[in-house]
């Protein structure tokens, strides 16, 4: 549990008592500050039990690992940043170095324990931290640049993150409140999140929480495995609703993807356990529609359910299963897109009333192919407007004030797979119907959020920063790391420090090369140029070299100095590139960001205390676009995506067209997608808040840290605000 706190809230629970000396205290602190922790509220430390510094390593070990300083990370160019070698002349010595090899031609040589034989005239290998010529990691290599490293001094710079203390008999209510923000959030957790839920569970139980809360589908469904392995089977009967239901758990069961974005596997069960499903599908309501939605999966199910088996206690599952295998299932969907092609108006729009969440997706379209009856769609839209989920509103109301403006428009599926997709599949509507649109769904809006407690005679400020802070609504496939921000989101960054990006991997069970890569754009993302094993250099950036394996763990590491680009260059993007191996979900796989004052090779080249975001690679593809630079605005673009790209030798040049149609888009998500500035504004107006321009006379704040609500805590956001 403390392991927990610490992770997810920055919270050092300790038992009470009688209080650390000076010294201790001042050792303690030192020791916090070297990892670049801090204390908010030192002065706990005179009311806490001395007995937790006698075995603390382990709060040390989870502090190091939260910003990447778990592991030894070992460039290609021991004396990166200042001396790296000429691309041209490097190139060439590989070559005669491969050749050498392979012919045996060498007399003087360093044969290293990866079996590769370097000619002392040719390299001096002391100054590498792999072997120059295959690049690939050697033992006797690695382990001599990490005993060099530790001997360097840290650079002068620390960005500082606060930790506070709690007692341990306060420790359990922190927790207590953050599962129950985990489960009651109105939209998808971070995977990562899913073994600390089951773990709180665990310790918490689930009867002190209200099962109804839990409106999101896919948080229900890890709720109802944690009742299914209790054996509470009669509670998951009356928790789940629809068959979908069912499937979700299923997934959740057998470890599969609970968004059924991907195939799920099937548990084995007791015949108790079946006459339970049997009993839930028999009862829920769309049974035919939700089966025929995921047809493939429910025939692949009912051979092992046997619903013929049941037909007598469950005869609808049993008549529903037998029109599914023979094809006899219309569904709503189908229905819908008949009624839309024949343009039969009337009927559709009392079609779609049915289902106020999917005349939400529709909207758009429906208006567009019929703008002659826009004031009888939106009459129809708003009949039934309540009923749809806020976080769809925010969304639906971002699309329409802007979907004018853009050429594209861009869809994030549940994979966390980005698609851009031309903005031109049916006529325009004007500026007159699209602020129509808007008022209604505004309108909704206020009229949800005024549900909640009033704010009536408080006052509440709301950082200007945050309107640059998308709302985070799509966390399921989310990096976890120190931050955590919605995509598209832009960071505010010191761009008079260096900014050092850094990749580390250890590869599973075979070599695995990933190459960080950063390409240049200019205004309208125009390629200017890059810099990755290809291209070793370029004005305002550095790089420390390509490791082509990772057995020991390999690194990588690009110095950006804003100030040396070429004045030309207003975007970086950040490429990750898999060129041949793993994926990135399968192996120890992270990337981030350091802010340095100084980068020259006598500091240590991994300085924990400067690392400003450390993040895990995660997903899975060809390659990964974690970050944006935003030269002009010193911002860092959060995107967060993984692009398929092909099974082997990913690299820019094969690429970079697409990465700057997603960059673009991405660059404009504060524009096309609800931020949090405006969803703040908003509780402020319909909760009868007045306004300050000062934080000091607020008493609702809304800030990037120490606000009543923070941009970064996603699961306060995702519970109390949507």
């Amino acid at each position: 549990m403390k392991t927990i706190a610490l992770n997810r809230l920055n919270i050092l629970g300790i038992a009470k008592g009688d209080g650390l000396t000076k010294e201790q205290q001042i050792t303690f602190l030192a020791e916090l500050a070297q990892l670049g922790y801090r204390v908010s509220n030192p002065e706990m430390l005179k009311i806490v039990s001395a007995g937790f510094l006698m075995d603390y390593k382990h709060l040390l070990n989870t502090l190091a690992k939260k910003r990447g300083g778990n592991v030894k990370y070992v460039p290609l160019f021991k004396k990166f940043p200042e001396d790296i070698p000429d691309d041209n002349t490097y190139f060439l010595k590989r070559v005669m170095g491969y050749i050498g090899n392979i012919l045996n031609l060498f007399p003087d040589v360093m044969e290293l324990d990866n079996g590769v034989k370097v000619p002392k005239w040719l390299f001096n290998v002391y100054e590498f931290g792999a072997d120059p010529i295959s690049q690939m990691q050697s033992k006797e290599l690695f382990e001599l640049a990490v005993k060099e490293n530790a001997q360097k001094k840290g650079d002068t710079h620390v960005e500082w993150m606060d930790l506070r203390i709690v007692h341990e008999e306060d420790l359990a209510q922190e927790l207590k409140d953050y599962l129950a923000r985990l489960l009651y959030a109105k939209s998808s957790i971070k995977e990562e999140l899913h073994a600390d839920l089951f773990r709180l569970l665990d310790f918490f139980g689930a009867a002190e929480f209200d099962a109804d809360l839990i409106v999101f589908k896919e948080t229900k469904s890890l709720l109802l495995k944690y009742l299914w392995n209790k054996g509470e089977l009669e509670i998951v009967s009356e928790m789940a609703k629809t068959a979908t239901d069912v499937l979700r758990l299923f997934a959740a069961l057998t470890d599969s993807d609970v968004s059924l974005s991907t195939k799920i596997r099937f548990p084995k069960m007791s015949r108790k356990a079946r006459r339970t499903i049997m009993a839930i599908l028999e009862k829920s309501g769309s049974l035919s529609e939700d089966l025929k939605k995921y047809k493939g999966l429910w025939l692949e199910i009912g051979r092992y359910l046997h619903p013929s088996e049941y037909a007598k206690q469950f005869p609808r599952t049993a008549k529903v299963f037998d029109a599914l295998r023979n094809g006899k299932i219309e569904t709503y969907n189908s229905k819908t897109e008949k009624l839309l092609a024949f343009k039969e108006v009337d009927d559709l729009l009392k079609h779609l009333e049915t289902k106020p969440g999917i005349y939400a997706r529709k909207l758009h379209e429906v208006l567009r192919r019929f703008p002659e009856e826009l004031d009888k769609v939106l009459v129809s839209f708003e009949k039934n407007i309540a009923k749809v989920a806020l976080k769809n509103l925010l969304v639906l109301k971002a699309y329409f004030s802007t979907i004018n403006e853009k050429e594209y428009r861009t869809i994030i599926n549940k994979k966390g797979k980005m698609k851009v997709l031309p903005n031109n599949a049916f006529a325009a509507l004007s500026e007159a119907q699209v602020d129509k649109v808007v008022i209604i769904i505004q309108k909704a809006i206020r009229k949800a959020l005024a549900e909640k407690d009033s704010w009536t005679d408080k006052t509440a400020w709301v950082d200007p920063q945050l309107m640059k802070y998308t709302v985070p609504l799509q966390q399921r496939k989310a990096s976890d790391g120190i931050i955590t921000v919605g995509k598209g989101t832009r960071i505010k960054v010191d761009f008079s420090k260096v900014l050092r990006l850094f990749i580390y991997w250890k590869q599973g069970d075979k070599r695995t090369d990933l190459d960080l890569s950063v390409i240049q754009f200019g205004k309208g993302f125009d390629y200017i140029g890059h810099v990755s094993y290809t291209n070793i250099g370029a004005d305002g950036i550095t790089y420390s070299g390509d490791i082509q394996s990772a057995p020991l763990g390999a690194a990588e590491f690009m110095d950006i100095t804003l100030g040396k680009l070429d004045k030309k260059v207003k975007y970086l993007a950040v490429q990750v590139n898999k060129y041949c191996g793993n994926h990135f979900r399968d192996m120890d796989c992270h990337a981030g960001w350091m802010l340095r004052d100084k980068a020259t090779s006598d500091i240590k080249t991994f300085d924990i205390k400067t690392v400003a975001n450390k993040f895990d690679l995660n997903g899975v593809g060809g390659y990964a676009i974690p970050l944006i630079v935003d030269v002009e605005n010193a911002e860092i673009i959060s995107s967060d995506l993984y692009v398929s790209g092909i099974n082997f030798h990913n690299n820019v040049e094969g690429s970079r067209n697409d990465v700057s149609v997603i960059c673009e888009q991405l660059a404009d998500f504060i524009k096309t997608r609800p931020v949090i500035g405006d969803l703040a504004f908003e509780h402020i107006v319909a909760r009868n808040a007045s306004l300050t321009e000062f934080k000091e006379n607020a008493e609702i704040t809304f800030g990037l840290n120490d606000c009543t609500y923070n941009a970064t805590d996603i699961e306060q956001i995702l519970t109390e605000l949507i």
